[in-house]
């Protein structure tokens, strides 16, 4: 009996990793995309929600395609969002470092990055990464919001700190975190020497 020739990988096959990856880059995009960085978050944050996808079921896929596509970007982002969301941070910083070698110059990533930094107490590090975001984009809110908060709460830099939120303020007057910003600003600069 003859055999019949391999095929290469079916469409079907191809497009069931897109959706799954499709969803995993969702899920991970509405997870990166609210969350706020350390425990000095305003009273209205709220607590990422309990139904969220079982992120050691969401590594190991990623992981497997990483795999056969070590240079897919955006797959790199997605595992380096669901370490973070499993609170790996090295591991999250090592993926966002590779993603932004593969694609250099994206704000989004290099705003995630700063806030791993942030997360294993790498302050420093993290406010580089958000200037070097605000270098590209002058306008992104979340590298404002992320620079004033540890420039205030990790390093104490009440000049620095209210030099960012007064410009985030600026661009964006209702910023959902407006009211609190405000109550932080004021606060900062009733302290001598701000």
């Amino acid at each position: 009996m003859a055999r019949r020739p391999t095929k290469p990988p079916t469409s079907r096959g191809l497009l069931l990793l897109s959706y799954l990856l499709t969803f995993i880059f969702g899920a991970a995009a509405g997870l990166a995309g609210s969350r706020l960085i350390g425990n000095n978050r305003p009273p209205s944050t709220p607590s990422p929600s309990p139904g969220t996808p079982d992120q050691s079921a969401v590594i190991k896929q990623l992981e497997t395609h990483l795999s056969h596509a070590p240079d897919d970007a955006e797959a790199r982002v997605q595992l380096g969002n669901a370490y973070f969301d499993a609170g790996n941070f090295e591991s999250a910083i090592i993926h966002y470092s590779r993603a932004l070698e593969l694609r250099p110059r994206n704000p989004d990533v290099i705003v995630d990055l700063g806030i791993a930094y942030r997360e294993i107490g790498k302050s420093e590090a993290g406010v580089a990464r958000f200037r070097e975001a605000l270098a590209i984009n002058p306008r992104h809110v979340n590298a404002r919001y992320n620079l004033g908060l540890v420039l205030k709460t990790d390093l104490h830099d009440f000049r620095g700190a209210i030099a960012a939120w007064d410009t985030l303020l600026t661009i964006i007057p209702t910023h959902e975190k407006a009211a609190w910003i405000r109550e932080q600003l004021a606060q900062m600069k009733r302290q001598p020497g701000s």
